[in-house]
């Protein structure tokens, strides 16, 4: 288990050929942020409820279901705990995935801004709550109607998007709750499940990084991106550039965040091994 505190700078990776150290993040998006402000224009007109801080449960744990591969490779431990009685948490695909093996997810959580990621929230079950960010296509609202379902706003640096969200609730952090994070969804889970109330984490299919496939699922908008290999510490990795991205962005988010909540990551992916690894970090891990 992993209550993470790092005080550190990132660790150093090879990407043959050529040895460099991670540098600052820059998160990809795979929008124009013209077309992310215009839905969060739309979407918050809805009256979709928002979501707000909750005190800490400090005993509960949710599991959080992401896509990758591993995921596949560790459903039986998952399928355990959903028995057991413990909540889990889907992103995306993940969530279609475990709805066919009959695991129903208490939540579903959704960033992607492009209208064909609206399948994501398929097929709908009365029981789930759907946590669908204000960026996300309007068709995912309208499918969605009628459900449980909240809005959430990312935290952004970009005056526009600020101005946008502050003309219509007020003053960030106090009139309504930005989520910090990086650019993927998981990442963005982790900040939205803590303020929630949730202190403590097992995450499932959470790699970062290519285990013969992408993701546990066919997921076609992926097959074609550059892949590059990466070696952290004494171990190599076949990475997308997005995977890459996303780990250089969980390196810098709990060095910055992390001492609020604890978490498990299961499978053998990128993720797990910079946990395992903490001397990686050149800082401390408790």
């Amino acid at each position: 288990m992993i209550q993470s505190k790092i005080e550190s700078y990132p660790p150093t990776v090879v990407v043959e050929p050529k040895i460099v150290p991670i540098p600052e993040i820059i998160a990809g998006v795979n929008h124009e942020p013209e077309f992310t402000r215009g839905n969060i224009r739309n979407n918050i007109e809805l009256g979709v409820e928002q979501i707000v801080p909750y005190e800490t449960q400090w005993d509960a744990v949710v599991a959080i279901a992401g896509g990758g591969v591993s995921l596949g490779d560790q459903f039986e431990l998952l399928w355990k705990k959903y028995k057991s009685g413990m909540p889990v948490i889907t992103v995306n695909g993940s969530y279609k995935y475990c709805m066919d093996q009959g695991l129903r997810p208490a939540g579903m959580v959704m960033l992607d801004p492009r209208e064909f990621n609206n399948r994501f929230v398929d097929p709908i079950h009365d029981d789930c709550k759907y946590f669908i960010a204000s960026q996300c296509d309007p068709s995912v609202f309208e499918k969605l109607k009628g459900k449980n379902v909240y809005m959430w706003h990312c935290n952004s640096s970009e005056e526009e998007t600020v101005s946008i969200l502050n003309e219509k609730y007020g003053e960030a952090h106090k009139d309504y709750f930005p989520i910090l994070g990086g650019s993927t969804v998981m990442l963005r889970s982790i900040h939205l499940l803590r303020m929630l109330g949730f202190p403590k984490f097992e995450i499932f299919g959470f790699d970062s990084c290519i285990m013969g496939e992408h993701h546990a699922y066919d997921q076609p908008e992926n097959d074609d991106e550059e892949v590059i290999t990466l070696v952290v510490g004494d171990k190599s990795f076949q990475c997308t550039i997005a995977q890459y991205h996303q780990a250089k962005e969980f390196v810098e988010m709990v060095s910055v965040t992390g001492a609020h909540y604890e978490m498990i990551v299961h499978g053998g992916g990128l993720i797990a091994y910079l946990i395992e690894n903490p001397e990686i970090f050149n800082g401390e891990v408790k």
